[in-house]
């Protein structure tokens, strides 16, 4: 049912999905190697559909490998004291003395490159309006409450990212409208 494009990418994403399990053991960056495992079927999906790759959707994937990098990286906020224990790593412990300083760069990386995508794909002015509404989400909401001793707020902006996604996926409709 897929063009070959997208049969070789779905090959080449297992190599990722079977080293994935490991990277805790191997780096502090498993959440960055969740958010390129992840967000491969981004790539899958536009090329089922185009059958090419293009500039935007090598930046909407950037795009969401540093929001899964941020938002994971408060997931594991909750995990860190049984992760240092067992011997296991994480951006969490990696930044766990300056957890917003990582948050804000991946954080500005997603939505600069959002703002990259909807400049690349001439979105009309009215999803400019969302944009802001994503700011003020990421910021107000998940990097200004952040407590990282408190896991209870820590699940509560993880879970926030649902409203983020609805939100990114609001301007990505209404920017084309």
């Amino acid at each position: 049912q897929f063009n070959s494009l997208t049969i070789m990418l779905g090959m080449g994403s297992m190599i990722l999905a079977f080293a994935y399990p490991f990277m805790k053991r191997i780096t502090y960056w498993p959440q960055l190697f969740l958010g390129l495992t992840f967000n491969w079927g981004l790539i899958m999906a536009w090329t089922s559909i185009t059958n090419e790759l293009n500039v935007e959707i090598v930046i909407l994937y950037i795009s969401a490998i540093f929001w899964t990098l941020g938002y994971d990286t408060i997931y594991g906020v909750q995990d860190m004291s049984d992760d240092e224990i067992i011997g296991l790593k994480s951006t969490s412990i990696k930044f766990k003395k300056r957890p917003n300083f990582l948050l804000i760069s991946c954080y500005s990386i997603f939505f600069t490159s959002l703002i990259m995508i909807a400049n690349y794909m001439n979105f009309n002015n009215l999803s400019l309006v969302i944009f802001i509404i994503i700011l003020i989400h990421m910021f107000y909401f998940q990097i200004r409450k952040l407590n990282i001793n408190d896991n209870l707020i820590c699940f509560k902006i993880f879970k926030s990212n649902n409203m983020l996604g609805l939100i990114v996926f609001s301007a990505l409709i209404v920017g084309k409208l």
